[in-house]
């Protein structure tokens, strides 16, 4: 009996002991992360996941942003309030060891969460977190008081050679379900003007999505058999990376010719900048899309900021051919590379053009890279077709969707569930996966949706 009484009498004393202790996220950054390393603890503050890396999650109390959105950085020329925004994400971020969460967006959110303390800001666990996911939404926001509506969205490297340099790991079953997915993403969509970057040169590419677009839009709108053109550029079609147009033909038409304002054939990395001139069929107005992607941000820092602004320096040079001003009716579309404080983004503000993207959706994203989002996507505007931008937003379709819904993931390749609507080539390559996620990480960009009043 007096055993018995012990016994129960150790057990309650190692349960009081082991209990986990309460602590919130400022508790832990005011010297707390120290205190209880090693211990398993239970955050009380509610934390949002800003990213799902190979071997871990980022988490945060916020979404965290890149601090090239307010501040201006660039090696030696760091702003004191860059500097102060990367103190801040780095304070805010913190790393999770798990199970990987499958199917795990950005945006979910956890509360209470337990884990070991490994470090500072660093966690670990050996079982799955209960999140709470975020669902992107299916439906597309209805345009604003629209006139014209655009799209601008890269669409990650679309190349119909396989075998050339974004898809010599693809193959062709990869490619068709490539195809599947954006022709799906931007029917829905079903704007008039698709300003796309990520394009390959030459008619290939766009002739391709163009027919898939076309043959989804006519099983919907049975009368309509050819909704969808594009603007042809030209015939080489090398494995390099461009921009295209492709419009709706019952809405627009090109006026005059493409201007092709930067072309390099022999550089994979060097974007072709294209500028056209639209008219609306109903009103006869006109107004100019200059669509550029200047080089990304890979390899040496200093060195692809000053090759982005001698690209744009060639844009406006083909603005001077044009006598197009900001006086003109000019529309900047594109993946810039390059976030709303950057010197080149800057650039087109000091020339007289207006940030839409700050304008019109200036606590928003659309793009995200280990953990921290902005702008990439940009909008920007002449005084006069500022005016008649009624809304601007992007459509969260890719970014924080999780990544095995993607084309190029390992776990689209299974042959069950398929859509009945995919064309044989397709069904015999998609998965499950893939026909939950149609609309879903179709690229790793969200598009920009854009509602003109003209």
């Amino acid at each position: 009996m007096v055993w018995l009484i012990v016994a129960i009498g150790t057990a309650s004393l190692e349960t009081i002991s082991a209990a986990t202790p309460k602590v919130t996220l400022e508790q832990l950054q005011n010297g707390g992360w120290e205190q209880y390393k090693g211990q398993k603890i239970c955050i009380t503050t509610p934390l949002v996941l800003c990213a799902a890396m190979y071997d871990s999650l980022v988490l945060s109390d916020e979404r965290l942003f890149v601090p090239e959105e307010t501040a201006y950085g660039l090696a030696d020329g760091d702003s004191t309030e860059y500097r102060k925004r990367v103190a801040y994400n780095r304070e805010h971020r913190i790393k999770l060891e798990c199970k990987y969460p499958f199917s795990l967006n950005n945006g979910a959110t956890i509360k209470n969460l337990s884990a070991r303390v490994m470090g500072a800001r660093h966690l670990q666990t050996g079982a799955q977190p209960a999140f709470r996911n975020y669902r992107p939404k299916k439906q597309v926001p209805a345009w604003s008081k629209a006139d014209v509506r655009i799209c601008a969205a890269n669409i990650q490297n679309y190349f119909v050679h396989v075998g050339g340099y974004a898809t010599k790991r693809n193959t062709p079953g990869q490619h068709a379900l490539q195809c599947y997915k954006v022709a799906s993403a931007l029917t829905k969509i079903d704007a008039d003007l698709y300003a796309l970057c990520e394009l390959e040169q030459g008619s290939s590419a766009p002739a391709e999505l163009v027919a898939e677009m076309n043959r989804q839009y006519s099983k919907r709108h049975p009368a309509t058999k050819e909704a969808f053109a594009f603007v042809v550029t030209d015939t080489c079609d090398k494995d390099t990376i461009s921009c295209g147009f492709i419009y709706k033909v019952a809405r627009l038409h090109p006026h005059g010719n493409l201007t092709l304002a930067y072309l390099n054939h022999n550089d994979i990395h060097a974007h072709r900048f294209l500028i056209q001139q639209f008219a609306d069929n109903e009103t006869g107005k006109r107004f100019y899309v200059s669509l550029n992607h200047p080089r990304s941000k890979r390899g040496d820092a200093a060195i692809a900021n000053a090759k982005r602004m001698t690209e744009l320096d060639t844009v406006f040079a083909a603005f001077e051919r044009l006598h197009l001003t900001p006086d003109s009716m000019v529309l900047f579309l594109g993946d810039y590379n390059s976030y709303a404080a950057e010197q080149s983004t800057q650039k087109i503000v000091r020339a007289g053009y207006q940030d839409m993207n700050a304008t019109l959706a200036p606590n928003d994203y659309s793009y995200a890279y280990k953990g921290e989002c902005g702008f990439l996507d940009r909008c920007y505007a002449s005084p006069s077709m500022a005016k008649t931008i009624t809304s601007l937003r992007p459509l969260h379709w890719n970014t924080d969707y999780y990544y095995s819904a993607a084309y190029y993931s390992k776990y689209n390749y299974k042959n069950r569930n398929i859509p009945k609507t995919a064309p044989k080539n397709i069904r015999s390559v998609m998965s499950g996966a893939a026909k939950k996620n149609r609309f879903f990480r179709y690229a790793d960009h969200d598009p920009l949706l854009i509602s003109l009043h003209l």
